[in-house]
């Protein structure tokens, strides 16, 4: 059997929408990891420095499994990640409408910000309508020791992103600086993506997928981290020994370690790799 019989190509529009997808995650990520002042004069609405370089590690985390997809142009790595972008940006979206008076609709930014949230949960929902019928013989068995850490770990990304939802006051104060519940119900975006990636190769996946999830989980746990620590090297605002600022720490390590720990995993051949 051929690669294009097994894992075929995604359509011509999807890879062109990912490409203005990937940049625009590239500009806005290493916008506000990198240039959180400059960035933030353009942003929808008004952030904190803090919030500036987590939201820029958010997007960085989006934005490489986005830009391997665009890369491979096939159904893997597209399947997880193409689930991936719906559940955040419809996530973001809910949350957005549902928090308008955050916005100042005389800004142009607010507009863009609108529109491209709503055109890539129509766009993904589309798409993964369209891929339902996709052929699964690219996919293999994931080894059972390795489908169980990824279920758990998956089910505790989405209780915790659910939770930052329904109780923001609670579940945010694990974060080492104070949240609203704007910001905290929007974050809860990145966590329940973060399990919903996860969930998607735990059972069955290819070698490929399995190193995407991991890049992504990764890149987003170590830019968190190191946004705090460069923020806090200015302000001086975080108490390094508390309960909160240990915990969190704890779960985006060990977020880290998992996401990396998949990479290698991946690049060895676990699940076993496609045929060419």
């Amino acid at each position: 059997m051929n690669l294009e019989a097994h894992n075929p190509k995604i359509t011509p529009f999807l890879r062109a929408f990912t490409l203005v997808e990937t940049l625009v995650l590239i500009g806005a990520g290493f916008g506000l990891f990198l240039f959180p002042e400059i960035t933030r004069a353009q942003w929808p609405w008004e952030l904190a420095p803090f919030n500036t370089r987590f939201l820029g590690a958010v997007y960085l985390g989006a934005m490489v499994p986005i830009g391997l997809m665009f890369l491979s142009g096939r159904w893997s790595p597209t399947r997880p990640v193409l689930r991936a972008i719906f559940t955040f940006t419809f996530i973001v979206l809910v949350v957005s409408l549902f928090s308008s008076s955050q916005f100042d609709f005389g800004s142009p930014s607010v507009w863009g910000w609108f529109v491209i949230y709503v055109s890539l949960p129509l766009s993904a929902a589309y798409h993964l309508w369209l891929y339902r019928s996709m052929p699964t013989t690219h996919l293999h068995r994931v080894p059972s020791n390795w489908s169980t850490i990824l279920r758990v770990a998956s089910a505790l990304l989405v209780l915790y992103g659910l939770g930052l939802i329904i109780l923001p006051s609670i579940f945010s104060s694990l974060f080492p600086w104070k949240l609203d519940i704007f910001h905290s119900q929007l974050y809860s975006a990145a966590f329940i993506t973060g399990g919903v990636i996860l969930f998607s190769v735990a059972t069955a996946a290819t070698s490929v997928e399995f190193i995407v999830a991991g890049l992504s989980e990764a890149t987003f746990s170590i830019c968190a981290i190191l946004g705090l620590v460069i923020v806090d090297a200015s302000v001086k605002k975080i108490d390094w020994s508390a309960a909160n600022t240990l915990s969190w720490l704890f779960l985006l390590a060990v977020l880290a370690l998992l996401g990396l720990a998949m990479i290698v995993a991946g690049v060895r051949g676990t699940p076993r790799r496609m045929d060419g």
